[in-house]
């Protein structure tokens, strides 16, 4: 039985599910620990248990991150998620939900299923799944990936933060952490990483994490994705923001435990997978400074006006920006920027060792 790698508490899961650690089950086998009814239809989050079907462009990975082809008739265990890709095959969940025995798309190398409306450009049709079973507790309750986040210590203050965003999928946005995580650590500094938004993949909090004294993301939280799906009501959408925020404060108050700085890549864009949401309240956050990614000028003035409309606190937050046309070149918008205050002027910097030195400046005890 494969358990997607987005089921991050696998020692809960299986305590709750230890059929579920057996390699081998047929799917009578497995009828025979389903409980409750299977009449009803499962959701955003909610775990179900299929079979593949058909092997096509979409891939999973291991407990490790380590990606591999799915395997024709492998059972495997996975949640149900909405989400919106440009790069990705995207997944549009019907507002009734999913029907045990429909044939549905595994669309995220993490281990979301969903519905694929199309493909992304130079992307082929998604492996394919039939859903077996909606997983349930021997109570009849439905189990969602919430229920099998880490148990992640906690402290009440939390250490200073910077945010990393981009103005596009691909920017570069994770290219500029490590540049960054490497600079910190060379200063001798413990810092923690971690990815507050967008759809959770191991494999990619890993390729920050060593860089980090510790890493964590989403789906540590228990949210494979934080993408509501943009057909459900306003009120639904409204709990996955909501939710979104909480497993991004539980990650942030379990990395300031041992560690002095934080670092967080927001995957995707500001505009959707509940990134205004997550950024409305810098304070809350312990937001210190902001490095926009950019592939240009133009999208650098419009990652700013997008902050600004989300909270008019980024006016007083420094920001620093990567241009990816311009390695190295940091703080171009701020050197020119007329609205930009003179302390944001005189911290704009053309190098990131300088950036380093600033970035060290506001995570110091004495700023905070």
């Amino acid at each position: 039985m494969h358990i997607t790698s987005n089921v991050r508490n696998l020692e809960k899961f299986l305590k709750a599910f230890p059929w579920a650690g057996s390699e081998q089950l047929t799917e009578p086998e497995l009828a025979e620990h389903f409980a409750g009814k299977q009449d009803a239809r499962a959701h955003h989050y909610n775990l179900v248990v299929a079979k593949v079907v058909s092997i096509g462009a979409t891939v999973t990975e291991d407990r490790e991150g380590h990606e591999r082809q799915l395997v024709l008739n492998e059972m495997l265990i996975a949640p149900l998620v909405g989400r919106e890709s440009s790069l990705g095959h995207s997944s549009a969940l019907p507002t009734e939900g999913i029907a045990v025995g429909s044939t549905i798309d595994y669309v995220s190398t993490g281990g979301g299923l969903g519905v694929s409306p199309d493909n992304p450009p130079g992307k082929g049709d998604p492996s394919k799944v039939k859903v077996l079973s909606i997983l349930r507790y021997s109570c009849g309750k439905v189990a969602k990936a919430q229920d099998f986040a880490k148990d992640l210590p906690s402290v009440d203050k939390l250490k200073p933060v910077t945010i990393v965003v981009g103005s596009k999928s691909d920017a570069g946005k994770t290219t500029v952490c490590i540049d960054i995580l490497k600079s910190l650590a060379s200063a001798g500094r413990r810092v923690g990483i971690a990815k507050t938004s967008g759809t959770a993949q191991r494999m990619e909090i890993e390729e920050l994490a060593v860089h980090a004294n510790q890493g964590l993301d989403t789906a540590d939280a228990g949210m494979p994705t934080t993408y509501a799906p943009s057909q459900e009501p306003d009120e639904r959408a409204k709990f996955t923001h909501q939710q979104s925020l909480l497993a991004a404060e539980s990650n942030l108050r379990a990395l300031s435990v041992a560690n002095e700085i934080i670092l967080v890549e927001f995957g995707g864009d500001l505009l959707s997978a509940s990134v205004p949401e997550i950024l409305a309240d810098p304070a809350r956050l312990n937001i210190v400074a902001v490095i926009m990614v950019a592939e240009s000028a133009t999208a650098a003035i419009g990652i700013e006006t997008k902050l600004l409309r989300i909270s008019e606190s980024y006016g007083s937050i420094p920001y620093y920006i990567r241009e990816t046309q311009c390695a190295g070149c940091f703080d171009l918008w701020n050197k020119n920027n007329s609205l930009a205050s003179q302390s944001q002027r005189d911290a704009s910097a053309a190098s990131s060792q300088e950036l380093m030195r600033k970035l060290l400046e506001h995570c110091s005890p004495d700023s905070v």
